[in-house]
This record gives structure tokens, C-alpha cells and sequence, in this order.
């Protein structure tokens, strides 16, 4: 294969991660529709941190923990805007 269609490969990927983005988030926006009818804070570190651990023990790629961590933090931060 050559550099097009790796990077055709790429592109069908990034179609999917931002289809299911999309979907986290709506889920996100439901989970903010229960937190506000309870009474309950946007923010919950310990599930935060607990997804962070479980997200970065499964890379075994060339992706680091670190990275991904860092990825499911920005994901998350754009989540809790939406469930606000």
C-alpha cells in the first residue's frame, strides 16, 4: 500500500471516532439531564479518575498511557460542558 491509502485508512477512521464521539457525548447529555433532576454536581473525580485509570491501563499501542489519558481528559472536559 502507499501513503493514500494509509491515508484513506485514516480518514475511514476518523469517521468512525467522530461518529461515536458523538454518540459518548449524547449519552453525556443524558447522564447531565439525571445529575440536574437529583441534584447532582456535573463534576464526579472519582468516576474521572477511574476512567482515566481503566483508559490508560488498555493502550498496547503505539500510543502511551500517558497519551491516551491525556486524550480522555479533553474528551471528558468537552462532556461536561454539554451536561451542564
Amino acid at each position: 500500500m502507499d501513503i493514500a491509502d494509509w491515508r484513506n485508512r485514516i480518514d475511514e477512521l476518523e469517521d468512525m471516532i467522530i461518529d461515536l464521539l458523538n454518540k459518548r457525548a449524547a449519552y453525556g447529555e443524558e447522564i447531565g439531564k439525571i445529575k440536574r433532576a437529583k441534584g447532582l454536581p456535573v463534576l464526579d473525580p472519582v468516576r474521572e479518575m477511574e476512567i482515566l485509570n481503566r483508559v490508560a491501563a488498555k493502550t498496547n499501542g503505539p500510543l502511551r498511557s500517558e497519551a491516551i489519558r491525556h486524550i480522555f481528559s479533553v474528551i471528558m472536559d468537552e462532556t461536561k460542558k454539554l451536561e451542564k
